[in-house]
């Protein structure tokens, strides 16, 4: 009796360790199900939110292509460089507009829906005066990271220049026409649309697809993403004014994704690029 006994015990025992186990494996497998479905997913939006990203950059190529195609005709011409601005800004506006902050384009508020409930004014003049106004201390900072990034890279594009063009005069300054009309053109018509689509969406949601990061100079960066990017400009002012020398950009446009990705922001790239485009006017003039 004692021994029949003993022999239930013993395959009980064996019984249930057998369906401790089995459930054991049983949840390790669904375990390994979910995570597999996770990251599959994961992989599956990762795959659609760079069609959508090359798509954009795709659409954009077309219209900044035929606007540029229509240049030659005077009704176009006078405005073809406001048209392409436009078409960059407004489409990073529109796809960065949930989160302008993530995306490195709010400027210290200053391309940010106003958040309080004072009046706007004729044309809304004074929301933008109100975020003229916060975006000042930010401004100032950036302007002078911008001018410190300047003071290094300049000299060293300068001996570039040099050794590349090899001038038969010597340098003798000379500026644009209006250097003041210059300086805002290249900081609102150039700079802000290239810097907010280029540096600020494409950067930043090429960046948002991958978890690789290398330090180049300090600064973290998903270097897929800084290369691309760069390629992706370069690329496209080539499409425009087809000549190798265009593929040249590439170069700066590592400087901005750079400086873009240090400062977590568009604002010093966005100066920095107005500074270098008036630095090489003025070396061409000066010298060629």
């Amino acid at each position: 009796m004692t021994s029949a006994m003993g022999a239930r015990s013993r395959i009980s025992a064996i019984l249930s360790s057998e369906i401790t186990a089995e459930r054991s494996v049983d949840f390790a497998c669904f375990l390994a199900s979910a995570c597999c479905h996770c990251s599959c997913c994961a992989m599956a939006h990762a795959r659609a939110s760079l069609r959508q990203i090359l798509w954009v950059y795709a659409l954009v190529c077309v219209a900044v292509f035929a606007v540029t195609r229509l240049e030659p005709l005077a009704v176009v011409g006078r405005y073809a460089h406001l048209v392409v601005a436009a078409i960059f800004l407004l489409t990073s506006v529109r796809l960065t507009r949930r989160d302008p902050a993530h995306y490195g384009v709010a400027l210290g508020g200053l391309l940010e829906p106003a958040t309080d409930d004072r009046m706007a004014g004729p044309l809304g003049l004074f929301d933008l005066g109100r975020a003229i106004r916060k975006a000042l201390p930010s401004a100032a900072i950036e302007l002078g990271v911008a001018v410190g990034i300047g003071v290094v890279v300049f000299p060293l594009y300068t001996v570039g220049f040099y050794w590349w063009n090899q001038p038969a005069t010597d340098f003798s300054l000379s500026l644009p026409p209006s250097v003041v009309s210059f300086v805002v053109a290249q900081l609102i018509v150039i700079a802000l649309p290239e810097e907010a689509f280029f540096r600020g969406y494409l950067q930043t949601g090429l960046s948002d697809l991958t978890h690789r990061r290398l330090h180049v100079l300090g600064v973290e960066l998903a270097l897929g993403a800084w290369l691309l990017q760069a390629a992706l400009f370069a690329a496209i002012h080539f499409m425009v004014e087809p000549h190798p020398a265009r593929l040249a950009v590439f170069f700066p446009a590592l400087l901005f994704g750079w400086a873009r990705a240090w400062r977590g922001g568009i604002g010093a790239a966005l100066v920095l690029h107005a500074m270098s485009n008036l630095y090489s006017e003025i070396l061409a003039r000066s010298w060629l």
